[in-house]
């Protein structure tokens, strides 16, 4: 009989840790999907919004970082203005967009949400994220 109870015991204990397994990899797995990362440290490599992917310039991790009135020039030079939040990095940095309407996008003739994401690494500091070639 003792056989047989260290089975009972040993059964519940391999489901508890494989539970456990699995609470602790879906985040990491979900992460590296959508950020490119496991990390939830710094800015990511990379961030998947709308169906797109955006990438930060080359020289990541080192890009330069923009001020907020450097953004907003950008928005007005190209007739835009305004930054919605669409996420949040693993690290906890939100995640910013100018979204154009349904409408800009049929007038455009495209499905493009937005053509660059900016990361708020700390208070008026964006680090910016051009889309990705087309699919």
């Amino acid at each position: 009989m003792p056989v047989r109870w260290r089975h009972v015991a040993i059964v519940p204990a391999i489901l508890v840790i494989a539970f456990l397994t699995v609470l602790v990899v879906t985040p990491a797995i979900g992460r590296r999907l959508a950020f490119g990362t496991f990390s939830t440290e710094g800015p990511p490599p990379r961030i998947d919004y709308c169906g797109r992917r955006y990438y930060p310039d080359s020289n990541f991790p080192n890009s330069a970082y923009e001020s907020g009135s450097s953004v907003a020039q950008e928005l007005s030079a190209n007739g835009e203005a305004g930054l919605t939040r669409i996420g949040t990095t693993p690290s906890g940095m939100p995640i910013l967009a100018n979204i154009k309407t349904p409408a800009q996008r049929a007038s455009f003739h495209t499905s493009v949400c937005t053509m660059v994401v900016w990361v708020q690494a700390v208070p008026d500091r964006y680090l910016a994220y051009g889309l990705s070639g087309g699919h």
